[in-house]
């Protein structure tokens, strides 16, 4: 492959990126794939000129066969096609984010997104607590101290004793003390139960292990709310936010005594 040219096989890629895809689908001649893709002989000409330029397909006894680059090649633009249409999806609950705030982009690749269409809309946060609903276990990092949550943490923990571990910002330490003391005081004697504060975060992040298996989610907020909720169980964001959990985790405070006891 010394005489590879990536720009053409690219432009090749964008451009045949259908005719490619039949061509996998089985061996056929150049007549079959203009009648299933619907297009003149010619075109198809053109295109299968263009692959077998670019070493992506071959012609076998008048059948067109996909080469082993061709097929990386197709599962390659795939994939990609596939990755835009997820950041596509996941962009507005992803636009209020800081773009230097550390974020991977295998959180969003086969991820479900789902934003508030207003200030209103409960959807993202019927979403979120749903994941507390069904958690066996819950590690993470929570900028945000929303009624439902609230509720729905203090219930699992004192009725299901589900494992709790989460970073919380400085202010909703503060929302926790002033609005909801005695749950805070009850929550911190549990030893399922493992609190730290920090000043702030970008987003809120979470792994919740549920009983099909673990799922990452993040939630973004704005001034007016939750924005909306990014959740993927694939292993590779899984694995990100735990990493990212711990490090906000070792940079994080116990929670002060004074802060937890019921006055």
């Amino acid at each position: 492959m010394g005489g590879f040219d990536l720009e053409e096989a690219f432009d090749v890629l964008r451009s045949r990126a259908a005719l490619l895809a039949a061509v996998a689908d089985a061996a056929q001649t150049p007549a079959d794939l203009a009648t299933e893709l619907g297009v003149s002989r010619s075109t198809i000409d053109r295109g299968l000129n263009e692959l077998e330029r670019v070493g992506f397909v071959e012609t076998v006894g008048g059948t067109v066969l996909l080469t082993l680059s061709g097929r990386m090649a197709l599962s390659t633009h795939t994939r990609f096609v596939d990755q835009l249409n997820d950041v596509g999806e996941a962009a507005d609950v992803l636009e209020p984010l800081a773009p230097d705030a550390p974020f991977d982009p295998v959180l969003v690749d086969g991820s479900d997104a789902i934003v508030a269409s207003d200030p209103d809309d409960e959807e993202p946060l019927n979403r979120l607590t749903s994941f507390i609903e069904d958690a066996k276990a819950v590690r993470g990092c929570k900028m945000a101290a929303l009624p439902a949550q609230v509720d729905a943490y203090y219930r699992r923990v004192t009725t299901d004793t589900i494992s709790v571990q989460l970073v919380v910002t400085e202010a909703v330490v503060e929302r926790l003390v002033t609005e909801y003391r005695p749950q805070l005081a009850e929550l911190s004697a549990i030893e399922s139960v493992s609190l730290r504060s920090i000043e702030s975060l970008p987003y809120g992040l979470l792994v919740v292990e549920r009983p099909s298996g673990p799922v990452a989610v993040l939630s973004i907020y704005s001034s007016d709310g939750l924005v909306g909720v990014v959740h993927n169980d694939s292993t590779d964001a899984v694995c990100w936010a735990h990493s990212q959990i711990d490090r906000w985790w070792a940079m994080a405070d116990p929670l002060p005594a004074s802060t937890t006891f019921e006055e």
